[in-house]
């Protein structure tokens, strides 16, 4: 999914939320999902899907008409390090964008 088309379907309403994945050592991967359920990346430019800076990232969910995003880390620092993994997933960090 292009940025124009990204600002199309907030347009329309419809667009439900959006998620902003950490990966680590590479940057962030944006998924857009639909009211319909589906699920659509965000490129960062042609053939690249990965976003390296989260400043950039939200100025352009900004300019798109995105009002809040939702941060994602699938890893957690205590599963890198090598402690036991939590019982219960990370809910995600609610992000607002002004």
């Amino acid at each position: 999914m292009k940025p124009w088309q990204l600002s199309v379907a907030v347009l329309f309403g419809r667009v439900l939320r959006v998620e902003v994945l950490t990966l680590r050592c590479c940057g962030y991967k944006v998924q857009v999902i639909s009211r319909a359920g589906r699920v659509r990346t965000l490129e960062y430019a042609p053939g690249r899907q990965l976003w390296p800076g989260l400043a950039m990232l939200k100025a352009r969910l900004r300019g798109c008409g995105i009002r809040q995003m939702l941060l994602l880390q699938p890893e957690s620092h205590d599963e890198i390090i090598g402690r036991p993994v939590l019982l219960e997933p990370d809910p995600g960090l609610r992000i607002t964008l002004r």
